[in-house]
């Protein structure tokens, strides 16, 4: 099921073929992370949307196993040519989430946290939440980091959910919400399934 003309292959393998790059990953936003998600060395990590896999690099060099899934196989070829140096357990595949087929690693509670950075906007958020907690072991982590519809510039609207959606992501589920930059135009949210 496609979203919109921003969920195919094709057009995120353009941008990439074209060099295009994303919000680098800071210092503050590995420590939020890995104060208010608590990881431990050997968690395992599914991430979706990797891109590049700067944020699977950055998970794996806190001791996590990580798999970035992205549908752009330019994507993947270039985050497995910038995984050269030893980065631990951490791999990279080409899925499209909006497929019926999930690939053979993702089982029912097989993984300890799932994340998507700056994606979520551009898929079915209902289908994705329902899968990640299908995913996560008993008390495991969805953690998400999305800008903030109006926080955006008119022409960057697209790449955002609106607080309302926000909220929605999060409902009936245990959440921590917090700024990751000084404007606050991009938030994360710590969801887990209520004990």
């Amino acid at each position: 099921m496609i979203i919109n003309d921003y969920a195919t292959a094709e057009y995120w393998d353009r941008l990439y073929t074209q060099g295009r790059s994303y919000r680098p990953v800071t210092s503050l936003e590995t420590e939020l992370f890995q104060s208010l998600v608590q990881t431990k060395p050997g968690m395992t990590v599914v991430e979706i949307g990797c891109g590049t896999g700067e944020w699977a690099r950055a998970l794996a060099s806190m001791g996590l196993s990580v798999t970035g899934y992205d549908l752009s196989g330019v994507a993947v070829a270039e985050a497995t040519k910038l995984t050269e140096h030893d980065y631990g357990d951490l791999r990279f595949a080409e899925w499209d989430i909006h497929s019926a087929t999930p690939p053979y690693r993702l089982v029912p509670q097989s993984v300890d946290i799932v994340t998507c950075r700056l994606t979520i906007a551009f898929l079915n958020r209902e289908k994705f939440v329902k899968d990640a907690f299908r995913w996560l072991k008993p008390r495991g982590v969805l953690h998400i980091v999305t800008p903030v519809h109006e926080h955006l510039r008119p022409n960057e609207k697209h790449r955002g959910l609106t607080e309302q959606q926000i909220s929605e992501l999060s409902a009936g589920l245990e959440q921590t919400r917090y700024a990751v930059d000084l404007d606050r135009s991009i938030t994360g949210l710590v969801l887990q399934q209520s004990a």
